[in-house]
């Protein structure tokens, strides 16, 4: 697995993307919640996070996108997550978290659930 990093993209005016390299653990987890927040505040209210080349994901994370999904719930805006890697899926699967988030295996797709929930 390649070192920690993580890209900011922002797709229009409503729909950004934080991509995230690496494992996202409780060191990681700090510049994660940074990323999300900046994004927020700059008014993106539909946020993926691109976990595709993410291998591994901790507790403290998975906080981190628990409190941003909580955090655009209350302006109606929402949190989807790519994720194609089988052992971060099944962390999310084993927490309950794929029931609070949604789980998608593409940038395409999970930009397109936004349009379906409209």
């Amino acid at each position: 697995m390649s070192a920690f990093s993580i890209t900011k993209e922002t797709i229009d005016d409503e729909v950004a993307i934080v991509a995230v390299t690496g494992y996202l653990d409780f060191d990681a987890a700090p510049a994660l919640k940074h990323s999300l927040v900046d994004c927020i505040e700059a008014g993106s209210g539909r946020l993926v996070v691109d976990l595709a080349q993410t291998g591994f994901i901790d507790s403290t994370a998975i906080g981190v996108l628990v409190g941003a999904q909580k955090r655009l719930a209350e302006s109606g805006g929402s949190l989807v997550v790519v994720c194609t890697n089988e052992n971060v899926q099944s962390i999310f699967e084993l927490v309950g978290l794929d029931e609070v988030i949604s789980l998608h295996r593409s940038r395409d797709d999970a930009i397109s659930a936004f349009a379906r929930a409209a």
